[in-house]
């Protein structure tokens, strides 16, 4: 029998939206990883999962999983919009169009809890304050809010949560990968477990203090501030998936060097280095996250960059670094926007044998499909 594996990158404006297609051809399954920014679930995400289930007469559409990489807004906005879709077909008595089977999800309630039954609430009721005068975490803090909504959509959807796993969902070394359907495993390479343990300690010990303080002087941007931070420690989570000697490697936002330390602690490199068929580049393609040393360690056969040039993403410099790793191809660059500063540099400075893809809106294309067996035909 025929088997497909695919990863689908969605137009996703600034952030992240993935379908990962796998099993046999003729009754292939599905893994959503993130949603995207505002907008997206409207312009691509939903229209493009729904053109899957008309396409495969599938009444519901069955995803095997839905994963959030962590919870910033790029990223949790869209799978949040389509939780609060099916909660209102729900509560409308319609039919579910999706049966989720398990949410991926560290929504860091537990951790927060620890550090007072209060402090999730002052989090969330400062998120408004903080982002009206400012600071580095506004967002963050908004999206720890998000965060706490989206495991209440999936308690109200009963979709099992962190399925694997006794609590959050992190690295380990001594764990197996695991068994996700036949023939497809997932090895968890982060977060890391001694830097969440440390951050649940940090927590419980000073959060309480500043948030008491902060109240009185009356800058809940300070408190935003400390949550940027911590979320910042608490990285994103790192999967390898793997199927028929196959491999993709999904990083979120982490950072290059927290992803290099796990695969050293997994051993999993082989002469120095990680050999992978797929490499969603981490953080949009930012030089913020990842430097020559990370693209020297993992090498792809396929690279995605996720962004439309907000923020500078992808970062044009982060090519340089990667053609300095990699001088020779073949090799494969895919990019979901055409941002003409990163594709300007890519043009003048790639190597021989690269070849770059970007998605085209001439004619219109929802996203890039990277097909490592089969093909697409839904």
């Amino acid at each position: 029998m025929a088997n497909v594996f695919t990863l689908e990158a969605l137009e996703a404006q600034h952030g992240d939206a993935l379908i990962l297609h796998y099993g046999e051809t003729d009754a292939p399954k599905f893994i959503v990883i993130d949603g995207g920014p505002p907008n997206t679930y409207a312009n691509t995400f939903r229209p493009r999962l729904d053109a899957i289930r008309a396409k495969l007469k599938a009444d519901p559409l069955e995803i095997r999983m839905l994963m959030v990489s962590h919870i910033d807004d790029d990223h949790i906005t869209g799978v949040l919009d389509l939780t609060s879709a099916l909660r209102k077909d729900q509560e409308d008595e319609q039919p579910l169009p999706f049966e989720i089977l398990t949410l991926w999800h560290n929504s860091f309630d537990d951790i927060i809890a620890k550090a007072g039954p209060s402090a999730l609430a002052e989090l969330s009721n400062n998120a408004a304050a903080v982002a009206k005068n400012g600071g580095s975490g506004a967002a963050i803090v908004a999206s720890v809010k998000q965060g706490r909504q989206l495991r209440l959509d999936a308690d109200a959807l009963a979709i099992n949560m962190n399925s694997g796993f006794d609590d959050l969902i992190q690295f380990d070394q001594a764990r197996k990968p695991l068994k996700i359907s036949q023939g497809l495993t997932f090895t968890v390479l982060g977060p890391r477990k001694d830097e969440l343990d440390a951050l649940e300690k940090k927590w419980a010990k000073e959060l309480p203090k500043i948030i008491e303080k902060e109240k009185k002087k009356g800058k809940p941007a300070a408190i935003a501030e400390f949550v940027d931070e911590s979320v910042h420690n608490l990285s994103s989570l790192i999967v390898l998936v793997e199927s028929d000697k196959k491999r993709i490697l999904l990083t979120g936002d982490a950072r290059g060097d927290f992803i290099i330390e796990s695969l050293k602690e997994a051993k999993l490199l082989k002469n120095g280095r990680l050999e992978v068929d797929i490499l969603k580049v981490p953080h949009h393609g930012s030089r913020r996250n990842i430097a020559i040393e990370f693209f020297e360690t993992v090498h792809a056969r396929h690279y995605v960059f996720s962004a439309n040039g907000k923020y500078g993403n992808p970062d044009p410099p982060t090519f340089d670094d990667l053609f300095k790793a990699r001088p020779k191809g073949p090799y494969e660059l895919w990019l979901t926007n055409n941002v003409a500063a990163a594709v300007k540099r890519i043009k003048a400075k790639k190597p021989a044998g690269v070849v770059l893809h970007v998605r085209s809106d001439k004619p219109k294309e929802p996203s890039v499909k990277i097909e490592l067996a089969g093909k697409i035909t839904w």
